[in-house]
């Protein structure tokens, strides 16, 4: 992708469906047939000592663009292209489901699997947003704010193999203003989430892989958009990255 290539990021094409091998990679896991191969991604042969999973609803590389959050575009390399079957399953709802749950088995779920191989699983959401990710009441946390879940995710961190949290502020703030939000306010909240993930970064230990998922948000909004920045809104959803610590 032009933009990508710009400020200097790798880019892999991937499908939502890939995301949960790629976490069983990172944790040394064995991957179920029916999950999609990754053998074409650029992922360290040895497994890492903590996957921290942050999804942010309705952020996009558009969102980095135009705010400019100086850490990321620092440190985020890898740029992974997410695709989906189509717009509706990019939402944040369908792709938290093809993230953590398979089409190919009514029996797997991500974290199931994560915790029955040993490993200690947190996750940090909205409490309407859990059952999407996990069925297990013991590894999940409820906040109702996106602060109140950072605070607890430093808590948090460190102590598991695999820590997911899931933000919305980006997403609320979009509905707020119909899409179309005060560029002060667009601002602070991508400076924020630009400041959490470096101090993630900072306080994680060595060996610790960290994967920021950015959806379509909770619902298909127009930003009454002009111009380029048109091509890159509609080009760059869903988007990940992936950062080594």
């Amino acid at each position: 992708m032009e933009i990508a290539e710009d400020l200097g990021m790798k880019t892999f094409n991937i499908s939502v469906e890939q995301i949960p091998s790629i976490i069983l990679k990172l944790l040394g896991l064995g991957r179920p047939f029916y999950l999609p191969s990754i053998e074409k991604l650029d992922l360290p042969a040895d497994s890492v000592d903590q996957v921290l999973v942050v999804i942010i609803d309705n952020f996009s590389l558009f969102e980095i663009v135009t705010y400019q959050p100086v850490w990321m575009i620092k440190n985020l390399e890898n740029l992974l292209l997410i695709e989906t079957e189509s717009k509706a399953k990019a939402l944040s709802g369908p792709m938290l489901q093809s993230m953590f749950y398979s089409t190919e088995s009514l029996t797997f779920n991500l974290v199931s699997t994560v915790v029955t191989n040993g490993k200690r699983v947190r996750v940090i959401a909205r409490e309407e947003d859990i059952p999407k990710i996990t069925t297990l009441p013991n590894v999940a946390m409820t906040e109702k704010t996106d602060v109140n879940i950072y605070v607890k995710a430093l808590k948090a961190l460190n102590r598991h193999d695999l820590l997911i949290l899931h933000f919305a502020d980006f997403d609320e703030m979009y509905e707020r203003y119909s899409m179309n939000p005060p560029a002060e306010i667009a601002s602070k909240i991508m400076r924020r989430t630009d400041k959490w993930l470096n101090l993630f970064c900072q306080q994680s230990i060595q060996g610790t892989a960290l994967l920021v998922i950015g959806n379509d948000g909770k619902k298909v909004m127009d930003m009454g958009l002009e111009g380029k920045v048109v091509e890159w809104k509609r080009a760059n959803l869903p988007i990940g990255f992936l950062k080594y610590l």
